[in-house]
């Protein structure tokens, strides 16, 4: 059976590698689980990417992957200085921002090639469109999406007035 050395500084006692505590029977008191569970950079990559393989749409994945999309989503965060288009956050770190379709790709597909249709957003902007995309969509009524006008583009204006009036 492996073994490992208790956690406790200057303690020698073994205790089974299996075992959740990492402390010896003298020195179990001072073990405190934590309350949910940390990832390392490893650990995370090999979440999502089983998350991306087997739970996410399959059509999306691929779109989002591609050279197109990479490509077209670093103009937009160029051409927008890195800074969120709605609330002005400014974010130099990668992964800060977020390349958004005004118009969803699941409601129109032709448009998601389109810089016209893109806006860049801070993570909590790009919440509160969700939140928004939600609302008008997700209504209960099965045929609303299948039955939506593609040609009427989301007015901009609007939707950064309702997601500042939420964010605060």
């Amino acid at each position: 059976m492996r073994m490992k050395v208790c956690r406790m500084s200057g303690c020698n006692e073994l205790v089974s590698y299996e075992q959740e505590n990492p402390f010896c029977a003298k020195h179990a008191s001072c073990y405190k689980p934590r309350p949910y569970q940390h990832y390392n950079k490893w650990e995370r990559k090999q979440l999502s990417k089983d998350y991306n393989h087997n739970y996410r749409d399959k059509e999306a994945n691929a779109f989002y992957h591609s050279v197109a999309w990479r490509k077209l989503s670093r103009v937009a965060k160029e051409r927008a200085y890195m800074t969120c288009e709605c609330c002005g956050h400014t974010a130099l770190g990668k992964g800060k921002l977020v390349v958004d379709h005004i118009t969803p790709r699941r409601i129109d597909k032709r448009k998601q090639l389109d810089s016209n249709n893109l806006w860049v957003l801070c993570y909590s902007c790009h919440y509160w469109k969700g939140q928004l995309e939600q609302d008008i969509y997700e209504d209960g009524d099965e045929n609303f999406i299948s039955n939506l006008d593609v040609a009427t583009q989301w007015n901009k204006e609007s939707c950064r007035e309702w997601i500042l009036a939420h964010k605060h």
